[in-house]
Formats: structure tokens, sequence, C-alpha cells
């Protein structure tokens, strides 16, 4: 394997042992319910599953999609491991109530993020070979800026955590809304704009709404982060202004899958589930800004329905696309669901969907028989997916 590829493998590792966590985490919260616990599995999520891949896939994606070369290349590269050993010391202090360890791993992973990011952005800030990867350089600047400012604030919960000051601790809605809206969801609806195509069969007729989206998705975070210490009018605006950008992301991505005629049943339906995660979140997420006791729930459904089930459709098209390639070489034309075994993608399915379902009822006050459920769950559909997973990787070589 050349030296472009050899560390990516590691955080995508990283990645399953962290869905692996949380599930599991899930199961600890059946029987020794905590607070840290809850936090746990939050930040096993989205900083231990879903940020760390992001962050190695972005450092394919920036020079694939801006023609723009990673200046300091190894060292952003070294900052995916740290972020990754960081995260699972996080997770580890939360889980065990561990304040200095918190506020070590906390520390570490806010200098580790914001010197990747710094080196995203000094990229990202070059001479664009054109106009529309100089586009995409700024939407990409903005998001990984959301997410450097999400680290900041999270190295300050880790001292507020530690030294129990409340004081400290006021950024915490902030730190979620630019967390799991700014840097993850904004992320998600733009980079899905590109991968709908190949996966669906088709794409959006109204350019209109990825601009709605975009605009109102980011817009809308940072005003209700920077409304949410101090004033509630503001806050419930700017979350009123996101879910409008939600909404047209929604209404395009229904009208996209109504028409798609890729035969892949698998992935479609994993965006599918992922679509009506999304509008239950907004909706979870209005009334948590009116005072509602739905905040929890709005976070895992975010987390683990919205963004983790799109995750998964990707790797049902896009994640085979990528093994039957390194296996048969890039000018192969087998199509992904001819690849995939149909028991364990629905059994992925299935699962998944129950995982989210029954882990957001247990945030909201439900018996601990929906914890282990969930967990149960979530277990299995990661089990589906690896062995589906080793599947492909067979039929493949099969095929060659």
């Amino acid at each position: 394997m050349s030296r472009r590829f050899w560390i990516p493998p590691i955080p995508l590792a990283a990645g399953i042992a962290f869905q692996c966590l949380a599930w599991s985490l899930v199961l600890v919260h059946a029987v020794h319910p905590s607070f840290g616990i809850e936090l746990a599995w939050v930040h096993a999520v989205a900083l231990g599953w879903l940020t760390v891949v992001a962050l190695a896939v972005l450092l394919h994606v920036i020079p694939g999609f801006t023609d723009l070369a990673w200046r300091a290349e190894d060292v952003a590269r070294g900052t995916v491991l740290v972020i990754c050993v960081a995260a699972f010391a996080l997770v580890f202090s939360f889980a065990t109530s561990t304040p200095g360890g918190v506020a070590f791993a906390g520390g570490a992973l806010a200098v580790a993020i914001v010197l990747y990011a710094s080196l995203a952005l000094w990229t990202l800030g070059g001479r664009a070979p054109d106009r529309r990867s100089a586009a995409i350089a700024r939407a990409l600047g903005m998001v990984i800026a959301a997410l450097a400012v999400t680290a900041l604030l999270g190295g300050q919960l880790s001292l507020g955590y530690a030294w129990a000051d409340v004081r400290l601790m006021t950024v915490a809605p902030s730190h979620a809304l630019l967390g799991i809206v700014a840097w993850l969801t904004v992320l998600v609806t733009g980079v899905s704009t590109r991968t709908f195509r190949p996966m669906l069969g088709t794409q959006s007729r109204w350019p209109a709404a990825h601009v709605i989206t975009g605009a109102g998705l980011f817009v809308g975070s940072i005003i209700a982060a920077v409304a949410a210490p101090w004033s509630p009018m503001l806050l419930r605006a700017g979350v009123l202004l996101a879910a409008i950008g939600a909404l047209a992301y929604i209404a395009d991505a229904a009208d996209i899958l109504r028409r798609a005629p890729n035969p892949n049943h698998a992935a479609r339906a994993f965006v599918s589930a992922s679509v009506i995660w999304l509008a239950i979140a907004t909706a979870l997420a209005i009334a948590a800004s009116w005072g509602a006791p739905v905040a929890r729930a709005a976070v895992v459904i975010g987390l683990a329905g919205w963004i983790g089930q799109m995750v998964n459709a990707h790797i049902h098209h896009l994640g085979v696309r990528v093994v039957s390639t390194f296996i048969a070489g890039d000018d192969d034309e087998t199509r992904p669901w001819t690849l995939l075994a149909p028991a364990l993608s629905w059994t992925a399915f299935v699962t998944g969907q129950i995982a989210v379902a029954s882990t957001a009822l247990r945030s909201m006050g439900a018996s601990a028989a929906f914890a282990w459920v969930g967990g149960t769950a979530g277990l299995l559909c990661i089990l589906a997916i690896v062995l589906n997973a080793a599947h492909v990787v067979r039929a493949a070589r099969a095929l060659r």
C-alpha cells in the first residue's frame, strides 16, 4: 500500500470501534444510568465515530474537490491519529467520572483539532483553479472553522467539568449546536449533494435548495450558538432559521428519492431513514428551544439517526465502490448492489433504526428495557455491516 493510503484505515477502523463502544455504553446505561455515561455516548458518536472518520476522509476530499494540495499534509495526518487516541481517553474519562482525565483529553483534543483546522484553512486559502473549486473551498473552510470553535468550547467545558465551575459550563448548548449543526450537519448536507447522483442515480433539480440549506443551517446555528447562553428569543430565532435550511434539504432529498432509478435498495432505504430522522430531530430541536424536555432525544436522533444512517447509506454504495475498485482496479464497472449480501444489508437497516428509536426513547426517560434493546440492536447493526464488508471483499475477488 502506498504512503498516501497507509493512515486512513486507522481512523476508519477507529470509527467502527467507537460505534461498538457507543452502543455498549447504551447497555451500560441500562444498568448504571448516569450523566457521565450519556456524555461518553455523545462524544463516542459525534467525536470518535463521525468526526474522526470525517477528518480522515477530508484528507482526500479537500484536494479531490478543490484541486488544492494539502500544506504540511503529514502533520494533518498525524493530528487525526492524536484525535483518535484523545477521543478514546475523553470517552473513557466521562464514563468513569474522572475529572482530571476529562480535562487532559479535552485540552489535547482542542489543540489537535485546532491544528488540523488551521492546516486545512491554510490549504483552502490557496488559489483555486476555477470558480467552482473556489466556492467549494470556501464552504469547506466555513464548516472546518466551525469545528475549530467547537473544539475550543469543548476545551473550556472540559475544564469546567474538572473544576466543577458552572460559569465555564454555560457554553454547553453552544458547543452542541456548533458541533452537530454547523460542523457535522452542514458537512453532510454539502457532501451528499455530490454523492446522491452516484448513489441514487439522479440529482437535485432545485439548485436554490442547496443555497437555502447551507445558509439556513450555518447562519441559524451560529445565531443560536451565540445567543444560547443569554437570549432565549434569539436562540429560538436561530433554531427556526436552521430548521428552514433543514426543511429545504428534506424536501429536495424527498424529491430525489422519489425519482431515483438506482436499484441499490439498501442505500436508498438508509438515505430515506436518514431524512426522516432529520425531520424528527428538527421538530424536537424547535420544541427544545421553547423549553420542552426533549433536547437529549434531539441529540440522539440527530447524531445516530440523521447523520449515522446517512453514513451507513454511503457505506452501502460508495464504500462498496472503493473496495471493488481497490481489488479489481479503477476501471471496474461492477455495480455495488451485486456485491452486497441483501440479508445482511436489511439486517443492518432494521437493527439500525431500532437502535436509534430505542435509545432516543431511553433518553426521554423510558425504562431500562429500551436501553437493552437499543444497545443490542446497535451492536447487531455494526456486526451486519462488518460481515457484509467481508462478503463484498470475497465477491469482488471472485469476480476479478
